[in-house]
C-alpha cells in the first residue's frame, strides 16, 4: 500500500476481501505495511490499523492502554517534524487461528527520536524488540489489529538529545 493511500480505499477495490480467509502471506505483508506506514508518520493510516477496541502493551510501558489513546501519543510524539521513526524486521511468524483471525509475532530492531511536549528530545533504540499482533478481519475485508504486545529482551534505555 502506497502512503497517502487508506487502507478502506484499498480493501474496497476488494469485494471478495471480507469472505476470503486469511492467508499467513496475507498477515505478514500486513505488518511489513504497518511499520511502513509508522515509519512514513502517517497518523490517519496508522490509527486505521487498529479496531476502536483493540488493546496495546508498548515496549516500554508498564501497562495496557487502548489503541486510540496510544495513536495519539505517538502521534504527539513521534509523527512530529523533529522526530523519526525506523525499524528492521525479522522473520514474520503467522497462526491462523480461524477464517479471520490470525497472530502474527516477530522480532524487530526500532529506533526512534521522540519528542515530548515540553520540547525535549529523546533517542531510542531496541535492537532486540518482540511483537506479537493479533489481526483480525472487519466487515470491510481490512485486516485489523485487535491486541498488540511489544517487548525487549533488554531495557529499553532512552537518551536526552542536545537542543538544536
Amino acid at each position: 500500500m502506497a502512503v497517502g493511500t487508506t487502507r478502506k480505499d484499498q480493501k474496497s477495490t476488494d469485494s471478495l476481501s471480507a469472505t476470503r480467509p486469511v492467508s499467513p502471506d496475507e498477515v505478514r505483508a500486513e505488518v511489513r505495511k504497518f511499520w511502513q506506514v509508522f515509519s512514513a508518520k502517517s497518523k490517519t493510516e496508522f490509527e486505521e490499523f487498529y479496531l476502536p477496541s483493540a488493546t496495546v502493551f508498548a515496549a516500554n510501558a508498564p501497562r495496557m492502554e487502548r489503541a486510540r489513546l496510544m495513536v495519539v501519543r505517538r502521534a504527539r510524539e513521534l509523527f512530529g517534524p523533529k522526530s523519526s521513526v525506523g525499524a528492521k524486521l525479522g522473520s514474520v511468524d503467522v497462526q491462523i487461528l480461524g477464517t479471520d483471525l490470525a497472530i502474527a509475532s516477530y522480532p524487530f530492531h526500532y529506533s526512534v527520536t521522540r519528542t515530548l511536549p515540553n520540547g525535549r528530545r529523546y533517542r531510542l533504540d531496541v535492537p532486540f524488540g518482540r511483537a506479537t499482533q493479533v489481526f483480525q478481519r472487519d466487515p470491510d475485508g481490512a485486516l485489523r489489529i485487535i491486541h498488540e504486545h511489544m517487548s525487549s529482551a533488554d531495557p529499553v534505555a532512552s537518551q536526552e538529545l542536545p537542543d538544536n
